[in-house]
């Protein structure tokens, strides 16, 4: 049965953007609400950090030097611990230090291999939101690859991350849309997107369209764990723009203040006609 965080939603902080800088990030929002929201709950918002991991773990696996990137749930020392003795490690992690360590693991043809263990761990999320956001993150990403390797003449089957009905008509197809007018809704807008020269323009483009998503995957979840969850993915996106460019992380900061006040508003609405009713 889903939980819901009636004191923490209501309670979320009136963020306020100063000097081109967020004073209250996604860091600080994971700090704020991890002894409030249950520990299964909380492992939600864990997979998106694991991003970071597995940089980590790629590169200390195949010798690249590098700094060690902070902002993932392992530290330096609990990362080389893990890969001494994965046992403890999430299975996706697990699975590609046993496959690293086996004669078969070739550096170059397994590059991508942890991005695959790790979509497909993600997909088996036990929320249906984790999973559908995750999709659509997957989804993108392969079309944008997909759409790249015809501008490019590169070869598909190198770039997909091959793990469903999307990407599986990606590769089987050579329309226009890749056959996927009537299995991803989206389709459409994204290739609309990949027309804009702009990089920077087209990054935008992908982030309000993840960012609608959002908004219309979350109308009716006034309390629960999904409405934190995408509230953090905001905040990245909001850190992301501003770091990238402030004007549009200003942009998007005003949006979610709009946003979160509407949503405030709806929701006192709403436990005024429960009041009404008892």
């Amino acid at each position: 049965m889903s939980r819901n965080y009636y004191c923490l939603v209501a309670g979320l902080p009136n963020i306020t953007l100063e000097d081109s800088k967020l004073s209250y990030g996604s860091a600080d929002f994971l700090s704020d609400i991890k002894d409030f929201v249950h520990k299964d709950d909380f492992a939600y918002f864990e997979l998106f950090r694991y991003v970071t991991d597995n940089e980590n773990i790629y590169r200390m696996l195949v010798g690249h030097e590098h700094k060690f990137i902070e902002g993932g749930n392992f530290g330096m020392i609990e990362t080389e611990d893990m890969l001494e003795d994965p046992s403890g490690a999430p299975s996706y992690i697990r699975e590609y230090i046993e496959e690293y360590n086996s004669e078969e693991f070739d550096e170059e043809v397994d590059k991508k291999r942890l991005t695959v263990l790790y979509y497909q761990y993600l997909l088996k999320s036990k929320n249906r939101f984790v999973r559908e956001y995750f999709g659509l993150e997957l989804n993108i990403k392969n079309i944008f690859s997909a759409l790249n390797c015809r501008k490019y003449g590169m070869q598909t089957e190198k770039e997909i991350i091959d793990i469903n009905n999307v990407s599986e008509a990606i590769l089987k197809s050579s329309s226009r849309d890749f056959g996927l007018s009537g299995e991803f809704e989206a389709v459409e807008q994204l290739l609309n997107i990949f027309e804009i020269g702009d990089m920077m323009k087209r990054e935008k483009a992908i982030d309000l369209l993840k960012w609608e998503w959002l908004e219309t995957a979350t109308f009716f979840n006034y309390f629960s764990i999904e409405k934190l969850i995408a509230y953090y993915i905001k905040l990245k996106m909001i850190e992301r723009w501003i770091s990238l460019d402030p004007a549009t992380g200003k942009e998007l900061f005003d949006m979610f203040i709009r946003e979160m006040e509407q949503q405030g508003t709806e929701a006192q609405k709403n436990n005024e006609k429960k009041l009404n009713l008892v």
